[in-house]
């Protein structure tokens, strides 16, 4: 699939961008949705709000849950970068664990386990890469109603 960042012409790609650093924290999952809401908020993006909210509301908590399991590592943040160009948006969290994120098979009796199931389901496209020398980011990449039109021609 297609990443819609690059206008159809060839003029310059240019990329807000906004980072909230996450140290294990009682309510991550709060701090990540008002962050979100007020940069989407003040970049005027109402059309992706609501589902890119959710979506870093999930990557957040798994990031704080699974990536800061490790006592060794808990000095380096969960971190939740931002990027918006004229049509897209992509939401990035990066934590120190090197452990892949799991796309479970829902269990519609279990409490937990369908993070990234939601992520999936709300946003456009995702995926996650192994950081240097350890980390990873996950990923969840998002378009305004215009992209999504042209994408579907």
């Amino acid at each position: 699939m297609r990443w819609p960042w690059a206008p159809e012409d060839d003029r310059p790609v240019v990329l807000q961008v906004a980072v909230q650093d996450f140290q294990r924290e009682t309510l991550p999952a709060r701090s990540a949705r008002r962050f979100t809401t007020g940069v989407l908020r003040a970049w005027a993006m109402p059309e992706v709000a609501d589902d890119a909210t959710l979506a870093v509301c999930e990557l957040v908590t798994n990031a704080v849950r699974h990536g800061l399991r490790h006592p060794a590592i808990h000095s380096v943040p969960v971190r939740l970068l931002m990027f918006r160009s004229c049509r897209s948006l992509l939401c990035m969290v990066t934590d120190p664990s090197s452990d892949p994120p799991v796309l479970r098979e829902p269990d519609y009796v279990a409490e937990t386990g369908r993070g990234l199931q939601v992520v999936a389901g709300v946003s456009r496209m995702w995926g996650w890469t192994a950081l240097r020398p350890t980390g990873k980011a996950v990923w969840a990449g998002f378009c305004d109603g215009r992209a999504r039109i042209e994408a579907c021609r």
